[in-house]
């Protein structure tokens, strides 16, 4: 569906098509319906804009955009740098579930992925307004910590363990794919 801007963009061009036209012949008919933009214009004033609900038109004090988050550094109490917001965790109510943490490796080169509940993580604010994770854990915890997988990651994996024992039960029963024939 479109909305009122790109009707209004629509409709202009294709009001100003028939000028542009015309400018390249000689003659020129007349119209008998109501040029585009007239109709739009009319469309527009019977239905007003209302107002979009749930917008939220400007950030609060107690608020962290995530393009703020992503990237933001994870310390621990003693100051140590263990890795950095790879990614945020939303439930599909909405609620913020944790934080997905890159520890390890050399940028970015055998990095591990370890989530953390966003409750066992305190946020900072540096004096640049920079946002800054604590966690009280150090970077060999988190490093020793089993890795994160995503949603994709644990059906790929399903897949392959599925198609392992599927080829280990065909070896073991001593099935054999069936031959195929050459007909002359």
């Amino acid at each position: 569906m479109l909305n009122s801007a790109h009707k209004l963009t629509l409709a202009l061009l294709l009001a100003a098509a028939p000028t542009a036209l015309s400018a390249q012949t000689t003659e020129t008919t007349p119209s008998t319906e109501a040029p585009v933009a007239e109709v739009q214009a009319k469309d527009d004033a019977e239905e007003p804009a209302k107002p979009v609900q749930g917008q939220i038109t400007a950030q609060s004090e107690n608020t962290v955009l995530a393009s703020n988050l992503i990237g933001a550094e994870v310390k621990s109490p003693g100051d140590e740098t263990i890795g950095e917001i790879n990614d945020v965790i939303v439930t599909t109510d909405g609620a913020v579930e944790g934080v997905v943490i890159g520890v390890g490796g050399f940028l970015g080169i055998g990095e591990k992925d370890v989530a953390i509940e966003l409750a066992a993580i305190s946020l900072e604010t540096t004096e640049s307004g920079r946002a800054t994770f604590v966690l009280n854990a150090t970077r060999k915890d988190l490093e020793a910590a089993p890795g994160f997988k995503t949603a994709e990651q644990q059906v790929a994996e399903k897949r392959l363990e599925d198609a392992a024992k599927l080829q280990e039960n065909s070896q073991t029963q001593g099935v054999t794919p069936p031959a195929t024939s050459q007909s002359d």
